[in-house]
């Protein structure tokens, strides 16, 4: 069995740590999530030196992140979307509502460029009405959005 890894997270990660933080993670986490998406570098003597000199630098741009997440938490808390779909008398939907239509709903109706990880939505939506949905903004950040549903 493989041995853990030493990382250094350059971005927050959910349930590991913070920017800036010297972590082992084991070689598949590493290797297949967090190097690919620029999440973390590895750790050896030559960017355990270079990131002491750039510790500073890379804990500035996380806050900044997080400020900016912030912000917008402000301006989407209690948006409203508006979904059209086919329903029969009782109100159950001909089909569901599914991640990628409420991303696409948001992009058209918000100009807000998501990615369908972001929702949390434990099941697809399957009756017209109100539903609260959660969007992660990013790590420790994240805000409710109201898809609101309507028969054609």
């Amino acid at each position: 069995m493989a041995s853990a890894l030493d990382v250094i997270l350059v971005d927050d990660v959910e349930h590991l740590g913070k920017a800036g933080e010297l972590v082992k993670v084991k070689p598949g986490f590493a290797r297949n999530f967090l190097l690919p998406k620029g999440a973390a570098i590895l750790a050896n003597r030559f960017t355990l030196a270079e990131y002491e000199e750039r510790k500073v630098q890379l804990e500035a741009e996380a806050q900044k992140r997080r400020q900016e997440a912030e912000t917008l938490k402000i301006k989407l808390e209690e948006k409203t979307i508006s979904i059209n779909a086919k329903a029969g008398e009782t109100g159950k939907l001909f089909g569901a509502i599914t991640k990628e239509n409420i991303v696409e709903a948001i992009k058209e109706q918000l100009s807000l460029d998501i990615v369908k990880d972001q929702l949390v939505l434990k099941a697809p939506i399957r009756a017209v009405g109100d539903h609260n949905i959660t969007l992660k903004i990013a790590s420790g950040v994240s805000t409710t959005i109201i898809v609101q549903v309507k028969t054609i």
